[in-house]
């Protein structure tokens, strides 16, 4: 079983780059982490119909306030305000997951589209973003468990970004 996780980076991911959790790409995740045993290339064919199917053009959305999250409220964030844009990439990412077989995909009711704030980066209040591409990320490959590998990216109704 391997654990996977889709995310609207704020800058397009190649495919086979590869970090830590501490070097963790900015981001709007799109789909939690999930578990399945389907191949790879299942999931990368579903996401990028998806993606194909998205629109000619990135998600605009405007960062807002600043939270903490995580168990003990730890973790600071910026809220992303959403339009609706990102709420149904969402639910046509996970309803075309369930459909191609992922079983483990348990969305949060409470889902709020946020970026983490990283030592190498944030974003602020006020800030424009253009979300252009969703991307696979197998997290803790087999050859380390501590890392994250870019399985595919797609440009939001183009080709692969790379």
């Amino acid at each position: 079983m391997a654990r996977f996780v889709v995310v609207l980076p704020l800058s397009p991911l190649t495919v086979g780059d590869e970090f830590t959790v501490a070097q963790w790409p900015l981001h709007v995740t799109l789909v939690e982490p999930f578990d399945t045993e389907l191949d790879a290339d299942v999931l990368c064919g579903t996401l990028a119909a998806l993606a194909s199917e998205a629109g000619e053009r990135p998600i605009s959305v405007a960062v807002g306030e600043d939270a903490m999250f995580g168990p003990r409220r730890d973790i600071l964030v910026s809220l992303v305000r959403d339009g609706g844009e990102i709420a149904a990439l969402r639910a046509g990412a996970i309803s075309r997951l369930h459909d191609a077989g992922v079983e483990r995909v348990r969305p949060r009711v409470d889902f709020r589209p946020h970026v983490t704030a990283k030592r190498h980066g944030r974003v602020h209040p006020g800030d424009r973003l253009e979300l252009g591409t969703v991307a696979l990320v197998r997290l803790r490959p087999p050859e380390t468990s501590h890392h994250g590998r870019i399985l595919g990216s797609w440009s939001l109704g183009g080709p692969p970004a790379v």
